[in-house]
């Protein structure tokens, strides 16, 4: 059964989500409200992260395609060979949309989803032979969420923290902050709570 609103996600899927968020927190020694850094969190799960630069035997043509001509062809690539997987992140990217990028990948790891087939095409495009919305709605839900807890954006927005400041505190762009912060509805959730306060007082 999929979420209300017209989403792809099973019921129960975002609690889970946030679940899984703080018990990786929990292993990490960091508090539900901190910064999770995806470099730390594929360290835990036994993710290896590499860049372009990493790769053996990568001519520099090639690496200045992926990473100068066209960088904005692709974000990050999950390799699986065996039981070993790898991370290969677009390091010309800023380091808030690596986080993401990052996040997003391991999250399909998180979830057990069977990797996509990839092939590069004769210029030089890397395309997938599949596409699965929910896989990728599940992976965007719980990446986001890995990075921007809900109990977080609550605890920190009761503060009076402004976007800049949430956005600097868990590492993420302000256009992902801002879509995590209207998905979860904590602003509204703060504003209904501040009106009951003020008519008890």
């Amino acid at each position: 059964m999929v979420d209300q609103g017209g989403s792809l996600l099973r019921r129960g899927f975002k609690t889970w989500c946030e679940n899984v968020s703080y018990g990786y927190r929990r292993d990490l020694n960091l508090s539900r409200h901190a910064r999770l850094d995806p470099r730390n969190l594929a360290r835990q799960i036994g993710v290896a992260i590499l860049t372009p630069h990493d790769i053996p035997g990568l001519d520099a043509e090639t690496l200045n395609h992926l990473l100068t001509v066209d960088p904005d062809s692709w974000s990050a690539v999950t390799l699986t060979i065996g039981q070993v997987s790898i991370v290969i992140t677009n390091s010309s990217h800023p380091d808030t949309r690596q986080n993401n990028s990052l996040a997003h990948e391991l999250s399909h790891l998180i979830l057990k989803h069977p990797p996509s087939q990839a092939f590069v095409t004769p210029d030089g495009m890397m395309v997938m032979n599949e596409y699965n919305r929910v896989h990728e709605e599940e992976a965007n839900c719980l990446s986001a969420t890995l990075l921007i807890p809900r109990d977080g954006l609550i605890h920190f927005l009761s503060l009076g923290w402004n976007d800049e400041e949430l956005a600097a505190h868990f590492g993420v762009s302000m256009d992902l902050l801002r879509m995590r912060k209207n998905l979860t509805g904590v602003e509204r959730q703060l504003s209904r709570f501040r009106a009951l306060k003020k008519r008890r007082f």
